[in-house]
């Protein structure tokens, strides 16, 4: 396969770019190539938190670790972390405090943009989250890093949370297949971002691994997910402790409007809500409250049922809606 040079990238359309990656990988898997660099990422963490730190000032954004109850053994480490904005990559090497490879889905235009050059020192694992083959791969990268005894930070929920209703989204369960099949312990790690663009970080304690089977992988997922969600809700008490707490039937008709815009106002390389809903996890076996109440923007006006649009308009409907979805 012929190398593309930076300059031929610069200029390639993003599908030939996203398989032209895709290739890499599958060339370098098919090897059987071991992952570069391991042991000498280990040593470059101490300059890439100081990095993090310029960037924190340049960025205007904070990180604070309000706990960490995990612990540095001789097994390698999994960082199961929350995903909840832009900056919580930053937070989350900041608070594993040790080198650990990211596993970035979907990379797109991050494959032409200066930042990567800072996050190949961190080391990292793209995996095009729609291609099943590439998914494949990217497992079993993640696999034999943990078998060479490097570390990963992966976020299982494979999208920023940017419901309303969910403290953390349903997990899918690569990362417990990647732990147990590489002999890893699992960090849980929650993030959460405050309307001062502070990072909270609470990390808990390591989830050993070494009797847990395969089958049950959506079973563990399930009960990470809830350990992950008793570490945000202790963040969130944190918040309200600083912010003071709001009770829902005084939230704004807008409100869930300006939570969506504080999340994604830092998006960067084309991440946007359409590429997030593409992307999280979705249980078909379950109704989201937004499928349950959609009906309820396009239902038509009839003599049966005119008593319910008096003096009420599209807009009041959207919002009778959003009121159901948040109950």
């Amino acid at each position: 396969m012929k190398h593309k040079s930076i300059i031929e990238q610069l200029h390639m359309p993003l599908n030939e770019l996203n398989a032209y990656y895709r290739e890499l990988r599958k060339i370098a898997y098919e090897a059987g190539e071991p992952i570069k660099g391991v042991e000498a990422r280990k040593k470059l963490h101490g300059l890439v938190q100081k990095i993090v730190d310029v960037e924190k000032l340049m960025e205007g954004f904070k990180v604070e670790v309000l706990s960490d109850e995990s612990t540095k053994g001789p097994r390698p480490r999994v960082y199961a972390v929350t995903h909840v904005a832009r900056f919580d990559i930053e937070a989350a090497v900041e608070a594993a405090k040790e080198g650990a490879y990211i596993v970035w889905g979907d990379p797109g235009e991050l494959y032409r943009n200066p930042e990567r050059i800072f996050l190949e020192m961190i080391g990292m694992l793209y995996v095009d989250t729609d291609n099943k083959e590439d998914r494949h791969i990217s497992l079993e990268n993640m696999v034999k890093l943990l078998k060479q005894g490097g570390n990963v930070i992966i976020f299982p929920e494979g999208a920023w949370n940017i419901t309303e209703n969910e403290v953390v989204m349903k997990l899918f369960t690569g990362v417990i297949e990647a732990a147990i099949r590489g002999g890893a312990d699992i960090v849980p790690m929650a993030v959460e971002k405050d309307s001062n663009n502070c990072y909270y970080v609470k990390v808990g304690k390591n989830i050993d691994t070494q009797d847990m089977k395969l089958e049950d992988k959506r079973l563990h997922a399930d009960d990470l997910r809830d350990t992950l969600a008793t570490l945000k809700w202790g963040i969130w008490e944190h918040i309200d402790s600083k912010e003071g707490g709001i009770i829902r039937s005084e939230l704004s008709p807008d409100a869930g409007e300006k939570f969506l815009d504080g999340i994604m106002k830092d998006s960067d390389n084309g991440y946007t809500t359409d590429v997030i809903n593409a992307t999280r996890f979705i249980d078909k076996n379950e109704t989201s409250p937004d499928d349950a109440f959609a009906h309820l923007l396009d239902i038509k006006r009839t003599e049966e049922n005119n008593f319910l649009f008096e003096d009420m308009t599209k807009e009041d409907r959207k919002r009778l809606a959003r009121v159901l979805i948040r109950k």
